[in-house]
């Protein structure tokens, strides 16, 4: 469900997150190992714009599956609080 979720937020979180949040994501999904130090750095450095570092974020996590997706939802309410508002999210 979680992944459905994500999936019909996706373009509020493409067009609405800032580059401190992602970064924020970034090391809280690694720390989980729901990312790799790969993905992290694919990211950050392959991606120009912070809209095309959250697609591929946000992609990335949906294509992990739910329980991933439900981290990242949880740590996404813990980092920016209003973006999740925003986004009808909450944590489990």
């Amino acid at each position: 469900m979680a992944d459905h979720l994500l999936h019909k937020k996706r373009r509020i979180f493409i067009q609405s997150v800032g580059a401190g949040t992602i970064n924020a994501l970034l090391d809280c999904l690694l720390e989980d190992e729901i990312i790799s130090q790969e993905d992290m750095n694919k990211v950050r450095d392959e991606n120009d714009t912070v809209m095309d570092k959250a697609r591929v974020l946000i992609d990335l996590v949906i294509g992990k599956g739910p329980k991933s997706c439900l981290k990242f939802i949880k740590h996404l309410c813990e980092e920016d609080p209003q973006l999740a508002a925003k986004m009808g999210l909450h944590k489990e």
